[in-house]
Formats: C-alpha cells, structure tokens, sequence
C-alpha cells in the first residue's frame, strides 16, 4: 500500500510540474511593404519603453520571410520571450506611457492589419515542450 501511495505521489507530482513556465508570444501577420517602417518605428519605440523599466534590448523581435518566398499569407512574424506568466503580465502593465502607445497602435492605421480572427493575424502565447 505505502508503494502505491508513493508511486501515486510520484505520478500526480509528475503531471503537476511537468510543464515549462518558458513562455512565448508569437503572432504571423501580413503587412503592405509601405506600412512595414511605420511598424518598425512603433515596435522600436515599445522595445524602448520595456528597455527603461528594465526589460532588457530588442524585446519584441520582427522576422519575414524573403522576397522571393512563395508564401502568400502570413509572411511576417513577431516574437517575445518570457520566463512566466507573471513575467508576461509584468511586461503588459507598464503604465500611461505604454497604454498610450499601445493604444496610438490600435486607434490608428497599423491595428487595421491586426484582427484578431486568425485570418490576417495569428497570435498564440506558447509554451515549451519538454
């Protein structure tokens, strides 16, 4: 009996922990070429303010794929790491200065290219497998 309690403590711990607290935010998106600098001044200004509250350099890093790839859709993608969900929520609660850059993102022209309808923007926090 004591054997199969501990084997059932074993078990239960095992599936209880097994999971990473790593996490990323990952988003595919497509973005006409003339509003791709407009996106880049605005992601290097939110890699700024996370850098002063101490997030480190180039948070929010954007990817896409060559010229001469033939996807047709989802042909840029952006990624941010983070070591937990409390570290995720810390990243998204900044203050008046990210809520207003934020929110010049959405009320302004670059949110209409960002739908959240898994058709013109995918976007998933993920974490590791192990």
């Amino acid at each position: 009996m004591k054997n199969i309690i501990i084997s059932f403590f074993i078990l239960f711990s095992t599936f209880l922990f097994a999971q990473n607290k790593e996490r990323l935010s990952v988003h595919y998106f497509d973005l006409p070429s003339e509003k791709e600098a407009a996106f880049m001044k605005w992601t290097k200004k939110m890699n700024l303010i996370l850098e002063n509250e101490g997030f480190g350099k180039n948070f929010y890093k954007v990817y896409k794929v060559k010229s001469d790839d033939k996807a047709k859709t989802f042909r840029y993608f952006r990624i941010s790491s983070y070591t937990s969900d409390k570290h995720y929520e810390m990243t998204h609660n900044l203050g008046d200065s990210y809520d207003k850059h934020l929110a010049a993102f959405w009320d302004g022209e670059l949110g209409d290219f960002f739908s959240m309808d898994d058709k013109t923007h995918i976007y998933r926090k993920v974490y590791r497998v192990e």
